[in-house]
């Protein structure tokens, strides 16, 4: 077990950004999670990482399975302004989810869809209340709950599992990045049982799943819960300890927290974060273009945000251009018209002066002219797999490109 510190927790968030291929939503400000890892500290807590053999193989442990993105104008126009769709990392303007969520209701309500007596108004807080339900459904209480993929929701699962004593997880079931689809899971490759699983939504809704298909099957239920809720459904099943210890991915927080670290390092001295983050990488990463920023443009439909980034070469890369598909994540590239790298290798595209990763969750990063280095991450060997290809290559996305 490792007791983490402040500044491991700002160079994972700092790292998360530039690994988690433009997904995995919103990181916010390095002063936020500096302030929210200081209110937990001085509350007594201590923030603790074990290791995903550590894990005790009678434990239970929740899984995330939720989904979020974006939906089409016509369906925000039933449940509009959600506020994960208003995030803001200025201070000066907060944002009240109780009473945004009550507002919404309340004017549904008024307009086309009327409560009943025994409508209940759901709380921020009725979130938690699929973990409580799982709880219940399972027996016995987690021994901790595992990230679903790199993603900058680190910090906050951090914090509320050290306010209840329980250690994070050196570990996740997507790999050094973030993925779109709750089928993209190291757990479906390794045929890991996807349920029980319980949904929860802003709206208020509590769904238990006790028997589906397959993880593809559950993906494909939750981005219709989602495209009907706002799109966004938070998720969790339940994962025996030694079933996960077969079917994660050991060691992505630590690794992230390395390329933070050398990318803050860089900063400070005034050498190239893109080589800092490179040399943390090891014979995983790759640099595979640099220049600006010269188109970007984005929908959202299903429950997901998809479009395409396209940047202009300069320096090494002048006289060239790299093309970027996503959905939620980045997965498909091109150079100069041809396929080049695709998932399930991540592409991620950073910017050298910060070393911050551009989000497609903050279309606002994509400015025209905006400097830019794209590094590529090699994905594990199971995503190698035939399995692995067939839910997170190129023909799962539907293009017909081979994976290479």
């Amino acid at each position: 077990m490792k007791i983490l510190t402040k500044e491991d927790v700002l160079d994972y968030m700092l790292g998360c950004t530039t690994l988690s291929t433009g997904g995995g939503g919103v990181a916010p400000s390095l002063e936020a999670v500096g302030k929210m890892i200081d209110e937990v500290r001085d509350e007594g807590h201590e923030l603790k990482l074990v290791s995903l053999d550590e894990v005790p193989n009678d434990a239970i442990v929740f899984s995330s399975c939720g989904t979020g993105g974006d939906i089409r104008p016509e369906m925000k126009g039933k449940w509009s302004a959600f506020p994960r769709q208003r995030l803001t990392r200025d201070p000066r303007h907060p944002i009240d989810r109780g009473d945004r969520i009550r507002d919404i209701i309340l004017q549904a309500d008024r307009e086309w869809c009327p409560l009943n007596t025994w409508s209940d108004i759901p709380l921020p807080s009725f979130m938690d209340a699929g973990a409580e339900r799982l709880v219940e459904i399972v027996g016995q209480e987690p021994y901790s709950n595992i990230q679903f993929e790199v993603a900058p929701g680190f910090a906050r699962l951090l914090c509320r599992l050290a306010r209840e004593d329980k250690p994070m997880i050196d570990a996740n079931v997507a790999g050094l990045r973030a993925a779109p689809e709750i089928s993209q899971n190291g757990l479906n490759l390794a045929n890991v049982p996807c349920t029980p699983a319980v949904f929860t939504t802003l709206l208020g809704d509590l769904i238990v799943l006790e028997k589906t298909l397959c993880f593809q099957r559950m993906e494909e239920i939750v981005e219709g819960i989602s495209t009907y809720s706002g799109g966004v459904t938070s998720g969790l099943h339940a994962v025996k300890g030694a079933d996960l210890k077969r079917a994660a991915f050991p060691g992505p927080v630590s690794l992230t927290m390395g390329v933070g670290k050398a990318i803050r390092g860089a900063l400070k001295t005034g050498e190239s974060t893109i080589d800092a983050m490179l040399t943390a990488l090891g014979p995983m990463g790759f640099k595979l273009f640099e220049g600006e920023v010269f188109d970007y443009w984005q929908e959202g439909k299903y429950s997901f945000i998809w479009g395409v980034a396209k940047i202009r070469g300069t320096g090494a890369c002048a006289g060239h251009d790299m093309k970027i598909w996503y959905k939620n994540e980045n997965h498909i590239s091109w150079l100069d018209g041809k396929p080049y790298v695709t998932s399930p290798d991540g592409v991620n595209v950073i910017d050298p002066e910060t070393g911050w990763g551009l989000a497609n969750f903050w279309p606002a990063e994509w400015e025209s002219g905006r400097k830019v280095a794209v590094v590529g991450v090699k994905a594990h060997e199971r995503w190698e797999t035939p399995m692995g290809l067939t839910i997170f290559g190129p023909q799962h996305f539907r293009f017909d490109i081979i994976h290479k």
